[in-house]
């Protein structure tokens, strides 16, 4: 058995969700650690269906909670455990869903961004693809996408954060969200994307939530965010993303963090709502979907983010779920 076939040895430690992060692997083989591990593979949650070879061969890649994609494409994915997902939306017309169109436009509701043009441009991934090679799976552009925040252990200025961070990631997808409110909805990795007594009859807004290790447990460990959207599949057989998560750790999002700067806090937010909106991790340092950490000063979308994210801001219109 070679090294990297073996599992870790039972003294290593392992997160409470039975994860062992490469920083531990790496500081036991007796390699330099760097001080900033923290960015997890999204949660991302599709309904089951065929994939190619190719997005067989890659799907473990999407569900690790890693702290670099270059790690995880060497050490084998039993010395890590997966992150859990929540599940899949069900399809209409099999259970119970909102109205179909609910507050969708005929045509999009803000303008497509500009094309991203320059060094690094084609550096992007999407977390999801249509069949049939039809594109990424997307949002709807023309009906807002709305998000809640649970304002529990936030930190102090977790609100700007998060408005900042949206105004970004709007100027870059010419997608329009919609802040509703504080919610006291606890997270969870079997969230509904309907909660009609909750949310009343639409799909339920985005969750974004401060939370713990004892609510998320990859916390515990080296991970500072997990994210990721939920998807429906319309009567066409397209998939289009209709609500999502992004859970925060505010004891490494804090200006009392001692690991963490507040630009490194908040390209961690841009790049959970990254996530949120479909892209994937690359391996570009020079990226914010660059899963290592942010050791190259970023605080904003680079050309390669921003041209990801203006393919997956012109997704189709779906009145049809």
């Amino acid at each position: 058995m070679t090294s990297k076939d073996a599992p870790p040895p039972d003294e290593i430690r392992r997160s409470p969700s039975g994860r062992v992060p490469q920083w531990v692997l790496d500081e036991a083989a007796g390699h330099k650690v760097e001080p900033i591990p923290f960015r997890a593979a999204p949660t991302t949650s599709i309904l089951d269906r065929p994939k190619s070879k190719t997005q067989r061969a890659a799907a473990w890649v999407k569900g690790l909670s890693v702290v670099a994609l270059v790690a995880a494409l060497i050490v084998a994915a039993n010395h890590f455990g997966l992150v859990p997902r929540p599940p899949g939306a069900a399809q209409q017309g099999s259970s119970p869903g909102p109205p179909l169109g609910y507050e969708e436009a005929t045509s999009r509701i803000l303008p497509a961004p500009p094309t991203a043009s320059g060094p690094g441009a084609t550096h992007y991934r999407f977390l999801d693809e249509q069949t049939g090679g039809q594109g990424p799976v997307a949002w709807s552009p023309c009906r807002p996408i709305h998000y809640v925040v649970r304002p529990a252990n936030a930190p102090s200025h977790g609100d700007q954060m998060l408005t900042e961070a949206f105004a970004r990631l709007t100027t870059a997808t010419g997608l329009k969200f919609i802040n509703d409110g504080p919610t006291t909805e606890a997270p969870s990795n079997h969230r509904s994307p309907y909660q009609p007594d909750t949310y009343g009859n639409r799909w339920a807004p985005v969750l974004i939530a401060w939370a713990t290790p004892a609510e998320v447990p990859d916390f515990g460990v080296d991970i500072a965010g997990e994210a990721g959207p939920y998807s429906v599949q319309a009567p066409t057989g397209a998939y289009v993303y209709v609500s999502g998560t992004v859970y925060l750790d505010p004891a490494k999002i804090s200006p009392a963090s001692p690991r963490i700067s507040e630009g490194v806090a908040r390209s961690v937010v841009l790049h959970e709502l990254g996530h949120l909106v479909g892209l994937d991790h690359i391996t570009d340092p020079h990226q914010i979907m660059w899963p290592r950490g942010n050791s190259t000063g970023l605080t904003d979308y680079q050309t390669g983010d921003r041209a990801g994210l203006g393919i997956l801001g012109q997704g189709a219109c779906h009145s049809d779920v």
